[in-house]
């Protein structure tokens, strides 16, 4: 059980070719609430348009807007099959795509962006893990929950040193893994319920996302939430309510690089 008033941290995923609405007004949105929002970029679809937009918005806005790497190209050659690493991929094709999609961020953005690392799906394995590791990456972000079979097998992973056991990735959240010199950072709580199609998708109720993070509160001081942006563009007022009541309940809100500073 945890004590003090956790921090929170907004991840918004899939940022990629659209600078739309959906995107723009989102990203005002947790301006407006002077509320930082990490956007985790695709670099293989990364549009020079939306480059352009988050350099300059990050350049007016340095304090709320963060880039964070997003996969490569979140296997856009095969849409249908929901995984860009992990499996059976080894170290060497991985680290490629890792390192192609590190390159494009870094001609972009410089060193203003900040080498967290997020698997589209959700996917990877050992070797994914490895050439994160190699490329010097400080974090990678995934996603915890908190029930009693998923707390138990984190901490016996932990115990035991594992990546993964019986198929089963095992979450270090909010600590260094073991073996590795990067730490991981996840999120536990989510707005979508159910993806429906391509920008479409069935949303929890505000007060379901809230307790949520309630529940999330009860075992860790650092709570994450995943927006993808180009789902939510009906969602704007009640996302607005959710920052409202993270602002009411005092909850700092933090970026990947403050969060990742203060624990170094």
């Amino acid at each position: 059980m945890t004590t003090s008033k956790p921090t929170i941290f907004f991840r918004n995923d899939d940022v990629r070719d659209i600078l739309d609405n959906s995107l723009i007004g989102f990203t005002e949105t947790f301006i407006k609430f002077g509320f930082p929002v990490c956007h985790a970029v695709e670099p293989g679809n990364l549009s020079e348009k939306v480059a352009e937009w988050l350099i300059e918005i990050k350049v007016n806005q340095p304090d709320l807007i963060e880039v964070i790497q997003h996969g490569f190209n979140h296997n856009k050659d095969n849409p249908t099959i929901k995984m860009e690493f992990g499996g059976s991929r080894d170290f060497r094709s991985q680290i490629k795509d890792i390192t192609e999609g590190k390159i494009i961020l870094d001609n972009y953005f410089g060193k203003s962006w900040t080498q967290v690392f997020t698997f589209p799906y959700g996917t990877y394995n050992q070797a994914t893990l490895q050439a994160l590791d190699y490329l010097g990456y400080r974090a990678i972000s995934s996603k915890i929950q908190f029930s009693v079979t998923s707390r138990i097998k984190n901490q016996v992973g932990q115990i035991l040193g594992k990546d993964i056991i019986l198929g089963k990735k095992i979450n270090y959240h909010p600590k260094f893994r073991k073996g590795y010199s990067f730490k991981e950072i996840s999120v536990s709580a989510n707005l979508i319920r159910r993806y429906t199609g391509y920008d479409t998708a069935e949303h929890f109720t505000l007060n379901e996302i809230i307790g949520q993070i309630k529940e999330a509160s009860r075992y860790t001081n650092l709570i994450g939430v995943l927006f993808h942006h180009r789902f939510h563009q009906n969602q704007l007022p009640m996302i607005e309510e959710l920052l409202t009541w993270v602002q009411s309940q005092g909850y700092p809100v933090k970026t990947f690089k403050s969060i990742l500073e203060e624990n170094q």
